[in-house]
């Protein structure tokens, strides 16, 4: 198991720039507005041959509104997670109140476990002078450093490494976690969705849209399947995005669903399906990954035992050429249909990669050329002689005709129609392409 830093202190004394500076990649948001890290953020990394984990933390801040407040929870709870603490404060800011609380927090509570504290900013000699009176937080050894440019970080680094127990090194085997990203516009639920999933408050909830700016990874098992899942930043329209933080969040997203697996898109019931959603979904098609479309805070809305018929009929009617990504209704306050839909994800994971014999197809084919062959404008006729599955990261099928510019789009729409009904693959995006024999 890997040892586990978190990285605690006040908002925006520079703990996501030092993450971003120990893992050698812009992993954290970075912004000069206190409190832009808000969940726990964990990457892995690695120093001098030692691998760890590392956690940025929201700032720790004892007093004010709700956010605050769920940030000083997520804080503590990165406290008792954490193996080893690494306290930083800004030298340029000076002591505050709730420095010298925050130190008093630590050795009162936390003396079992590896304790380093960094002054940051200390980027000239009258700063070092300055940082020197730092060591009334109790703190016998506070290391100088400047996370902006690396001042003094390696020798910290060296210590705190050196800290840790001797571990066997073992084989690294291949990751064969789902990686699903939960995604939507703000405020549809998909921090709560997690941390119900997960049984504990592992991201920040509030009804604040924005709550979410960085991807945060979490895993979990099932049914002795690892899944890896990624909170996300809410998808606005890009005029409704601020410069700044807003923005790079937005990327951060498509980010996630760059690199997953399986897109999870939950939809706030009430409002039902609007355009944002649909492109949500559209980036995830275009990008060739698995989609599922959760209907969230089911609970609240009035129902009878056709309301879940006639809403998803109007969904699908307003999802056009997407109706063959799965629908299901959840709710994360109440829990209803969550491991199913983990269950539903699996299984587009499932069909994503499925590969069907050439065999198998080609009766396919044979059935569905019986039942519609296929009418061409020019009058010729248009040859399917087989096809047969090219080796890809979704399904891909290659049909040999006489002439691909015979094939119109009502014939592959029926083609594509038909093998998902034969051959289950709900939920993924596949390709059709057709070359001369």
């Amino acid at each position: 198991m890997k040892p586990l830093i978190a990285l605690v202190g006040r908002p925006n004394v520079g703990k996501s720039t030092l993450f971003n500076r120990i893992l050698r990649q812009r992993s954290a948001i970075i912004d000069s507005t206190p409190g832009v890290t808000r969940d726990r953020h964990i990457s892995e990394g690695e120093w001098q041959g030692k691998q760890f984990l590392l956690m940025d933390t929201g700032g720790y801040n004892s007093e004010g509104d709700i956010i605050s407040k769920a940030m000083l929870e997520q804080t503590l709870m990165a406290i008792r997670d954490a193996d080893i603490i690494l306290f930083v404060t800004d030298v340029r800011a000076g002591l505050s109140y709730v420095d010298l609380e925050l130190g008093r927090l630590l050795q009162q509570n936390f003396q079992h476990k590896q304790l380093f504290f960094a002054v940051n900013k200390v980027e000239s000699p009258q700063l070092t002078i300055d940082a020197e009176s730092f060591i009334s937080t109790g703190f016998t050894k506070p290391y100088f450093i400047s996370a902006k440019d690396g001042t003094g970080v390696a020798d910290m680094l060296d210590d705190i490494l050196e800290s840790l127990p001797e571990v066997e090194d073992i084989p690294k085997k291949e990751d064969d976690a789902i990686n699903l990203a939960v995604v939507g516009r703000p405020n549809v639920g998909k921090s709560s969705f997690v941390n119900a999933l997960l049984g504990s408050n592992r991201l920040i909830v509030s009804n604040i849209p924005g709550t979410t700016r960085d991807a945060i990874d979490s895993r979990f098992t099932r049914k002795q399947q690892e899944f890896n899942l990624i909170d996300t930043a809410g998808l606005r329209k890009r005029t409704k995005i601020d410069a700044g933080v807003e923005y790079y969040s937005s990327l951060r997203t498509e980010k996630a669903i760059e690199r997953c697996d399986v897109a999870l898109v939950l939809l706030d019931a009430e409002p039902g399906i609007e355009k944002q959603d649909l492109k949500i979904i559209n980036m995830a098609i275009e990008r060739k990954k698995g989609a599922l479309l959760l209907i969230n805070k089911w609970d609240l809305i009035e129902k009878d035992s056709k309301t879940s018929k006639i809403y998803e009929d109007n969904l699908r009617s307003s999802m056009g050429n997407l109706s063959y990504v799965p629908v299901l209704f959840v709710s994360a306050l109440t829990k209803k249909n969550l491991y199913r839909a983990i269950d539903t994800a699996q299984e587009i994971s499932r069909n994503r990669i499925r590969k069907i014999s050439t065999s198998a197809l080609n009766r396919f084919l044979e059935e569905a050329l019986a039942q519609n062959h296929p009418s061409t404008k020019s009058g010729k006729e248009l040859k399917i002689k087989y096809m047969t599955q090219i080796e890809s990261h979704w399904p891909v099928f290659a049909f040999f005709c006489n002439n691909p510019e015979l094939v119109q789009t009502n014939f592959r729409k029926f083609l594509e129609k038909q093998l998902r009904e034969k051959f289950s693959l709900e939920g993924v995006p596949i390709s059709l392409r057709f070359f001369q024999k």
